[in-house]
């Protein structure tokens, strides 16, 4: 039986340890995944690693309590590094070797725009075999759009920029100019809409813009719901006073970040939408 206080103990790269402490009854700790015999397999979800983590190993121990007496299991270490390179072995489909080797190259162009772990990166195994899956570096394209419409005459916010932020997960930043708009910062809300790959328009509402540079009026909304498969995605983004319209609207990918882009950054941006249109041919079905 996993008693409430089970946990899962993660060991990074400067060995240090964190327990993330979950409780049954919280929704926090698992998810029942298949029936089996004798009850239900059970897992548990880390998050937070990123891009430049996909090489480092994590030790996961489970703990549980029977009678009042605290057992553990062995510790079982894995990684992401070592799932891509385990499909890259198997007889399995392309798109997924695809999708595992450009996971690898990413974690790799990460590591080195960060400087991280430049003696143990992410792609550092890959054999020829493997980085025959991999898309030309030369021919990854960036998108061009970034517009910002003429729909709102004198808008009290307007559009200062957008910005990429890839030092965690990939998230954008839409920054707005506040100095003409007279209200709550914390009434202003961000409205965006892209279509998924269906054709189905998804709206989000972001909320409690942060403060993007300090001594001014600049604040930024932060969008990080994208997942990997759609990050070339075209997105509207308007802001609002209540349910008015406060902005002009803006039309922006994410991949258009990408031009004009050199040195490690560049090879970055290469990478990360390589992987992207790896993702989506997988995961969109066309395996």
């Amino acid at each position: 039986k996993i008693s409430a206080g089970a946990g899962f103990v993660v060991k990074n790269a400067n060995n240090k340890y964190s327990k993330l402490v979950t409780d049954e009854t919280s929704g926090k700790q698992t998810v029942k995944l298949e029936p089996v015999l004798n009850g239900y397999y059970y897992y548990f979800t880390l998050d937070g690693l990123t891009a430049v983590n996909i090489g480092d190993q994590v030790t996961a121990t489970l703990y549980m309590t029977k009678d009042g007496k605290t057992y553990a299991t062995e510790a079982d270490v894995y990684s992401i590094g070592t799932y891509a390179y385990n499909q890259l072995a198997k007889d399995t489909v392309a798109t997924l070797k695809t999708l595992c080797a450009e996971l690898l190259r990413y974690g790799s162009k990460a590591q080195i725009f960060k400087s991280y772990r430049l003696d143990a990166l992410a792609d550092g195994k890959m054999t020829e075999e493997h980085t025959a899956f991999l898309q030309d570096a030369g021919s990854v394209t960036f998108g061009s759009t970034n517009t910002v419409l003429n729909d709102l005459s004198s808008a009290p916010i307007k559009w200062e920029g957008k910005a990429l932020d890839l030092a965690s997960k990939v998230c954008i930043r839409f920054i707005v100019d506040t100095a003409n708009y007279e209200g709550s910062i914390h009434e202003l809300s961000l409205h965006l809409t892209y279509e998924d790959p269906k054709g189905e328009k998804i709206t989000t509402i972001l909320t409690d813009p942060t403060l993007y540079k300090e001594g001014s009026s600049y604040y930024a909304f932060t969008f990080s719901a994208l997942p990997a498969s759609e990050l070339r995605a075209e997105l509207t983004a308007t802001v609002y006073h209540g349910e008015m319209q406060v902005s002009p609207t803006l039309e922006y990918a994410a991949s258009s970040y990408g031009n004009n882009k050199t040195g490690a950054l560049g090879d970055l941006c290469k990478a990360l939408f390589a992987y992207s249109d790896s993702a989506k041919n997988y995961f969109n079905g066309q395996k």
